[in-house]
């Protein structure tokens, strides 16, 4: 069974994890009216549109995000982002620390797992020389840009600092990213502008905008400097900024998509650590006398243990009081989402999605259905001869993280994206063969990938 598994993690493990390959355009197969509608492409919105994925927004997988493929497909010229240098700025920049890694598909440590035992590490800013105080982009080129950037999203704000966030300090959000990808504090025609306004000043002939995911993420996650107690958003807020802001968009006169919020319930940050004792030698469950599981201290039924638990419990949080390594602590209540909580994150998503839809059909600005497609992802999706699914890295679709989509899942984001435009903006730009991504996966021991 383990060597199954093993196997199953080296295919999902190569499909995130290797450097996929440019979508090949041989030549121009668009036409003028196709290049004018991609020909100042931007993008706005949070964590998944910047290209942020493993904990960190970094140039390796910026250039691989669906908003660069979309570009790439629409031959937009001069495209450019805000290329983090590696190991990339994320939710461990604060310990030092940039993207996360898979070291071992199975821990050499624990031979005797029936079930493999991944280990995943943070890359240290130290190990590389990075110094984001210093330089934070990946180049002087990248940094100083002399116009605003083709994507202009920002991991961990709120739908409201899209246009109205100038500086970290002033935003809802304060995400440490916001400065940076605003270029703050350079002069103009840098810094201090809104992400929008940096937009507009571009002049965009289309606007890809996916906004409101971290408004309920940062209520479901857990943040080790920033916890949010509260829903940070309420749904009548949310109307009135999103409305505020695809007017805003609309004022541009340029061609404007948005898409939904995805169910974040579905996500592995939320599947990838059961509630009960796991045995360090065998990697499975813990059983009682009578051959039942053991249930971490702190859980109860229908609770969900987010992926940070795992930390927690290597410190003997959530271990029964007879148990070695137990501290005699129940798992912090910061790790776990209740029922109740589940319901907050699922009515307030229903709530945000059911405005994205009316605000957008008053102004004819076309949808993309994330939600939906997130969905399918979950039950399974055959792809290319492969199944993908939302699994916690045998699944593909995921990033380390288990939240923000894999370089495999954003090729797949960027063709749902691509059908939409085509369908509303009456344009036949190719789709993106999944194929095309694949090239470079191949002998994997004694496994062919493809």
């Amino acid at each position: 069974m383990k060597i199954k598994l093993l196997l199953v993690l080296s295919v999902a493990f190569l499909l995130f994890s290797c450097s996929l390959l440019e979508p090949k355009i041989k030549s121009s197969s668009l036409s003028t009216n196709e290049k004018m509608l991609f020909s100042r492409l931007v993008a706005l919105g949070d964590n998944i549109i910047s290209g942020y994925q493993s904990a960190a927004l970094v140039e390796k997988h910026q250039k691989r995000s669906f908003v660069a493929l979309i570009a790439q497909q629409g031959e937009t010229p001069d495209f450019m982002q805000p290329y983090i240098g590696y190991p990339g700025l994320g939710s461990e920049s604060y310990a030092g620390f940039g993207i996360l890694r898979l070291k071992y598909l199975d821990n050499p440590e624990t031979p005797q797992t029936v079930n493999p035992d991944p280990v995943i590490y943070a890359e240290a800013f130290s190990d590389y020389g990075y110094d984001p105080a210093a330089m934070a982009f990946s180049s002087e080129e990248v940094m100083y840009w002399p116009l605003p950037y083709n994507n202009l999203a920002v991991p961990g704000i709120y739908v409201d600092d899209v246009y109205k966030a100038t500086i970290r300090l002033r935003s809802r959000s304060k995400s440490g990213l916001l400065d940076v990808i605003l270029r703050n504090p350079l002069p103009d025609p840098y810094g201090y502008k809104t992400a929008f306004a940096q937009a507009k000043l571009f002049q965009p002939s289309l606007i890809l905008c996916w906004a409101g995911m971290y408004d309920i993420l940062s209520y479901a996650q857990y943040s080790a400097i920033n916890p949010v107690e509260e829903p940070p958003t309420s749904k009548e807020d949310f109307a009135q900024y999103f409305s505020e802001l695809m007017d805003s968009l609309k004022s541009t006169q340029a061609a404007v998509i948005v898409a939904n919020i995805p169910d974040i319930l579905d996500m592995p940050y939320f599947h990838s650590v059961p509630g009960v004792v796991i045995d360090t030698v065998t990697n499975t469950p813990a059983l009682d006398d009578n051959g039942n599981p053991i249930p971490l201290v702190g859980v109860n039924e229908g609770d969900l243990i987010l992926s940070p638990a795992k930390i927690f419990i290597k410190q003997g949080y959530g271990l029964p009081a007879d148990f070695p390594n137990s501290n005699g602590q129940p798992l912090p209540e910061d790790v776990i989402l209740t029922p109740d909580e589940q319901a907050v994150v699922k009515d307030i998503t229903e709530g945000f999605n059911a405005a994205i839809d009316s605000i957008c059909s008053l102004r004819n600005i076309p949808v993309v259905d994330m939600y939906g497609f997130f969905k399918e992802v979950a039950n399974g999706l055959q792809v290319a001869g492969l199944k993908v699914t939302a699994d916690f890295i045998t699944g593909g679709f995921y990033s380390l993280d288990g939240v923000h989509p894999s370089d495999l899942g954003h090729v797949l984001i960027a063709n749902e994206w691509l059908a939409a435009i085509n369908n509303h903006f009456r344009v036949s730009v190719p789709l993106i063969n999944v194929m095309d991504h694949l090239e470079q996966l191949q002998y994997s021991d004694s496994l062919l990938v493809r």
